[in-house]
C-alpha cells in the first residue's frame, strides 16, 4: 500500500507505525509539533502537507482523533504526492481526501470490532480455562456474553451449561465422598490407603484410634513406626496380600492386639489395609480356654470321688455297713456339689445372656434381709456364728427384682458363714447416699481376709482364694460371680474390702425407690 499508518498518544510520542519496525519506533522524533496532530486534537480532524525526512518524499498527511476522553490518541495516514498525482489524474482532491476519511474511519472501526473480539474471545478463553483447571469461578462464568445472538453467544451459553453440569456433578461427588467417609468412620475397622510408591493417601479415624497415631496422610508406610506393619507391607509387595496379628503397647501401658490385612489393587497398585482391634477377642478366647479348663478341674474332683467310692461299694465295701455308709455320703455330698455347679453355670449363663427375667420393682430392701437372714441363720449353729443386722427398722425401698436381690444376699451371707471363725458374729449393715440415690448394703465376716492380689478376682467364675482351696470348702466356685452378674442387672455395683479388725466387707449397690 501506499498509504503509512502512524498512531500517536496525546503527547506526541509515536507508538506505532506502519513503515518503521517496532525496535526502531522509539527513534522517532516527537510529533506534539506537527500541524495535523496539533488540529486533531482540537477539533478532532487535521491536515497538512509537507516533506517527510523520513521517507524521503513530499507528504499529504491526514490525522484523526479516537474518542477516549480521558487520553485521546490521534491516528494519523500519509500519502506521497507521486500518488496523489496519479489519483488527481482521475480523482478530485476533495474526493481523495474523503476517500482517506473513510479509510481512517474503517480502519478505526475494524479496530474497535477487533477489539470487541478479542474482548469475547478472551472471555470465552477464561471462562474455558477456568473450567478445565476445575476452579469454576463465578465471576468468569457471570460475565460470558450469553444473551449474544451470534456464535460468541451459542458457545458462552454451552461454556455456562458445562459450568453448571459440572457444579452439580462436583457437588454429587463431594456428598458422595462424605457419605462414604462416614461409612467408613463407622466401620469400626481401621482403613489406610497407600499409593503404589507406599505414601499414605488416606486413614479413617479408627486407623488412627487404634495404633494411638496423629494424621499419617502425607507419611511413607515406613515411616509410620510400628515393624509388624513394616514386614506387611514388604510381604504384600511380593504377593500382592497378606495378613498378620501383631500385639502394641497403648500409652497407658496396657497391651493391644491388633489383626492386620493389606492388599495391593491389580489396577491402581495402590495398598489397602485394613485393621481391627482384636483385644477383645483373644480376651474372650483366654477366658474360654480357662473356663473349660477350671469346670474341668472342678468337675473332675467330684466325679472322681463319686466314681472311687462306688467302685469301693462294688467290690465289697456294701457288706460292711459301717465303711458303706461313709462311701455312700461321699457319694451324697459330691452329686450335691455337682448338682449346685450345674445349675450355677446354668443361671449365670441365664443372667450373662440376658435370659433370666427380672421384674424390677419398688421392694423393701430390710423386709428380703430379714428372710434370708432366718433362713440361713442354721448354718452358724455347728461354729456358733450369730447374724446382727445393723439396718433401720423402717422400710427401706429399693428398686430390684425381689428373687434375685434374695439370691445376692443368700449368696454373700452364705459365703461369710464359710469364712468367718468360730464363736463370732457377721454383721450386715445398710447405708443410704443421698446424693447418689443408692443404698449400700455390706456384709461383715470375721475370716482371715483376702490378700490384695486375689481382691480384682475374686468376682471372676470358678476362682477361689488358696485358703478356700486348701480347705476345701463346699461350693461351686461360682457364687460371686452370680452375685456381680446381678447386682449389675440391677442397675447396682459390688465390691470387697478388708473389714477395719479383721475379716472381708462384701458390699453391693442399689438404685433408691423415690
Amino acid at each position: 500500500s501506499n498509504s503509512r499508518v502512524t498512531l500517536i498518544l496525546n503527547n506526541g510520542r509515536v507508538i506505532g507505525d506502519s513503515y518503521i519496525d517496532e525496535n526502531q519506533i522509539d527513534l522517532l522524533e516527537n510529533h506534539s509539533d506537527r500541524e495535523e496532530f496539533i488540529e486533531a486534537l482540537q477539533t478532532g480532524f487535521g491536515w497538512s502537507s509537507r516533506y517527510s525526512s523520513s521517507v524521503n518524499q513530499q507528504q499529504l498527511y491526514v490525522a484523526i482523533r479516537d474518542n477516549n476522553e480521558i487520553s485521546p490518541n490521534v491516528i494519523r495516514i500519509a500519502v506521497p504526492y507521486t500518488y496523489l498525482d496519479q489519483a488527481i489524474e482521475s480523482l478530485d482532491l476533495s474526493i481523495l481526501l474523503v476517500a482517506m476519511v473513510a479509510l481512517l474511519v474503517a480502519t478505526i472501526a475494524s479496530g474497535v470490532a477487533a477489539n470487541y473480539t478479542y474482548s469475547s474471545i478472551a472471555e470465552l478463553a477464561n471462562a474455558a480455562s477456568n473450567l478445565a483447571s476445575g476452579s469454576l469461578k463465578k465471576s468468569s462464568i457471570k460475565a460470558l456474553p450469553t444473551e449474544r445472538v451470534d456464535e460468541f453467544g451459542n458457545v458462552a451459553r454451552s461454556i455456562s451449561q458445562i459450568s453448571e453440569d459440572l457444579k452439580s456433578q462436583i457437588n454429587l461427588l463431594a456428598k458422595q465422598r462424605d457419605q462414604f467417609g462416614l461409612v467408613l468412620d463407622d466401620l469400626g475397622e481401621g482403613i489406610m490407603v497407600a499409593d503404589k510408591a507406599g505414601e499414605v493417601t488416606y486413614c479413617n479415624e479408627q486407623f488412627l484410634e487404634i495404633l494411638s497415631k496423629e494424621d499419617l496422610v502425607g507419611n511413607q508406610i515406613k515411616d509410620i513406626g510400628i515393624k509388624s506393619i513394616q514386614s506387611l507391607y514388604k510381604k504384600t509387595k511380593r504377593t500382592k496380600s497378606a495378613d498378620i496379628e501383631f500385639e502394641i503397647e497403648n500409652s497407658d501401658r496396657t497391651t493391644k492386639w491388633v489383626l492386620a490385612s493389606m492388599n495391593q489393587s491389580k489396577t491402581t497398585k495402590e495398598f489397602i489395609l485394613v485393621i481391627h482391634d482384636i483385644t477383645q477377642l483373644r480376651q474372650l478366647s483366654s477366658m474360654r480356654r480357662d473356663f473349660i479348663s477350671n469346670v474341668s478341674h472342678e468337675l473332675r474332683t467330684p466325679v472322681s470321688v463319686i466314681r472311687a467310692n462306688s467302685e469301693t461299694l462294688l467290690q465289697g465295701a456294701l457288706d460292711d455297713k459301717k465303711q458303706a455308709k461313709v462311701f455312700s455320703k461321699a457319694i451324697l455330698h459330691n452329686s450335691e456339689r455337682l448338682s449346685e455347679m450345674v445349675s450355677d453355670l446354668l443361671d449365670l449363663s441365664r443372667i450373662e445372656h440376658g435370659e433370666l427375667k427380672l421384674i424390677i420393682e419398688e421392694t423393701d430392701l430390710k423386709e428380703s434381709i430379714d428372710q434370708v437372714i432366718d433362713s440361713l441363720k442354721h448354718l452358724g449353729k455347728k461354729k456358733n456364728i450369730s447374724i446382727k443386722c445393723n439396718c433401720p427398722k423402717k422400710p427401706q425401698l429399693v428398686l430390684a427384682d425381689k428373687k434375685a436381690l434374695e439370691r445376692i444376699l443368700t449368696n454373700l451371707i452364705d459365703n461369710a458363714f464359710k469364712y468367718s471363725e468360730e464363736n463370732s458374729v457377721i454383721e450386715i449393715s445398710t447405708k443410704t447416699k443421698k446424693k447418689e440415690d443408692y443404698v449400700v448394703v455390706t456384709i461383715t465376716d470375721s475370716g482371715k481376709g483376702i490378700s490384695d492380689e486375689d481382691k480384682p478376682l475374686i468376682f471372676d467364675r470358678f476362682f477361689r482364694t488358696a485358703e478356700a482351696r486348701a480347705s476345701e470348702k463346699k461350693g461351686s466356685g461360682l457364687g460371686l460371680a452370680i452375685v456381680k452378674n446381678l447386682a449389675n442387672s440391677l442397675n447396682g455395683d459390688v465390691g470387697v474390702r478388708n473389714a477395719p479388725q479383721k475379716g472381708s466387707e462384701f458390699w453391693f449397690s442399689l438404685p433408691v425407690s423415690k
